[in-house]
């Protein structure tokens, strides 16, 4: 396995990122400074790279260490940047056209932040309707269902849209489903807000205009040097993140078909010791899994020893049983 912080000690990005984009406009004994391609900068040289980082100071704002150039740049993995620094078979320097290079280099945006607005406006109504009388019976499915605590809802900032489960409501400009929202929120950007329903083929929908496919919930909770436990839903990594609190730092995809995860997120996953892969355990689980194991060399699949997934396995062995499977899954000593 690559000690990525060996990694990290060892390459100089100054060097690095010279010979993806030749010549720096200025340069001393700390650092280097370019055009920043990742913004297709025009005028100034916001691009910052000392020995051991890099930094955009322009619109961009992007930045981080040797493995995050090859993935922002190069659109690599994290696998396989680390692989490729580690036997420094670097990538090409690609000479595609500016509408390529654009598609290539593209990372995941929010929403803009009219939207933004407004879908906080619907999280917090939300909220206040599911701690209110309308709320009673969604609140006691999420204690007494889901084994969610009082401290998690509200941490999680879980909601309640009162109405007939095929119902959408118009919400300050918003189309809203009726059910349990769910809203996506790192730093203090909202991404996205998914909905329960309490019935249905489709149980999960999303308010309109959301980006929750290029986000990843609960990354703020993130914690470096724990293991990463990553789940398909919602629910699994609220649980996992309530149960398993200085064992192992939880997120969720929300879907098994979200595996593409945007590089955005990669230097979430540089710290950690390992990355633990528990999708639903039914054929697009499965494939999601197997897929997600391409993501890192630290990545393992893992499955719950009962029920299809965490939720349900709480809700069979308890707290303490799974506590114990995520101490052993983390490999940290009884």
């Amino acid at each position: 396995m690559i000690d990525v912080d060996r990694l990290k000690a060892q390459i100089d990005c100054r060097d690095l990122i010279k010979r993806d984009l030749g010549k720096p406009k200025y340069h001393n004994a700390t650092y280097s400074s370019f055009k920043c391609p990742l913004h297709h900068e025009e005028k100034g040289f916001s691009l910052v790279v000392y020995a051991d980082h890099w930094h955009c100071f322009g619109k961009c704002n992007r930045g981080g260490n040797a493995i995050d150039w090859l993935q922002t740049y190069h659109q690599l993995s994290f696998r396989d940047a680390c692989q490729n620094l580690a036997s420094g078979n670097l990538p090409q320097v690609q000479q595609s056209s500016p509408k390529a290079k654009t598609k290539r280099q593209a990372l995941s945006k929010p929403p803009d932040e009219d939207w933004q607005k407004a879908a906080r406006d619907v999280a917090y109504l939300a909220m206040n309707t599911l701690w209110g009388k309308e709320g009673k019976a969604a609140w006691r499915y999420l204690q007494e269902e889901r084994g969610l605590t009082e401290k998690t809802i509200v941490e999680a900032g879980l909601g309640y849209i009162p109405g007939h489960y095929r119902e959408w409501k118009d919400l300050l400009g918003l189309k809203v489903p009726c059910g349990i929202s769910l809203p996506w929120m790192t730093h203090h950007t909202i991404w996205g807000i998914k909905v329960r329903r309490s019935a249905g083929q489709q149980r999960y929908q999303q308010v309109s205009g959301g980006n929750i496919k290029g986000s990843l919930y609960l990354a703020d909770e993130i914690q470096p040097g724990l293991p990463i436990l990553l789940t398909e839903g919602e629910f699994d990594a609220l649980i996992a993140r309530q149960v398993g609190s200085g064992l192992i730092s939880a997120a969720a995809l929300g879907s098994a078909a979200n595996t593409c995860i945007d590089p955005r997120w990669f230097p979430k996953f540089i710290s950690a010791p390992s990355i633990l892969i528990c999708m639903d355990d039914d054929q697009a689980g499965q494939r999601a899994a197997k897929q997600l194991s391409k993501l890192s060399l630290a990545a393992t699949g893992i499955q719950v020893p009962q029920g299809k997934d965490i939720n349900e396995f709480y809700k069979r062995a308890g707290l303490h049983a799974v506590r114990r499977w995520l101490k052993e899954r983390a490999s940290i000593p009884t």
